[in-house]
């Protein structure tokens, strides 16, 4: 016959496995999540007027080539 004790311990122990198996696909759902919702690296869409250094490579390119 199984102790009381014994039964709890085992109840414990798979209640304690469901949990980190629960825990462990959470977790890699949400890294699948992740990985199909990350942005790629975009290239950046700035205007000339907007952007000071454009601004100055445009002006010194306009006075190097002004006769």
């Amino acid at each position: 016959m199984v102790s009381k004790f014994e039964q709890a311990k085992e109840s414990q122990q798979q209640k304690s496995q469901n949990h980190h198996r629960k825990s462990v696909i959470q977790k890699e759902v949400i890294m699948q999540y992740n990985k199909v919702n990350t942005t790629k690296f975009k290239r950046s869409i700035s205007h000339l007027e907007d952007d000071g250094v454009s601004s100055a490579i445009l002006l010194l390119a306009c006075i190097a080539c002004s006769p």
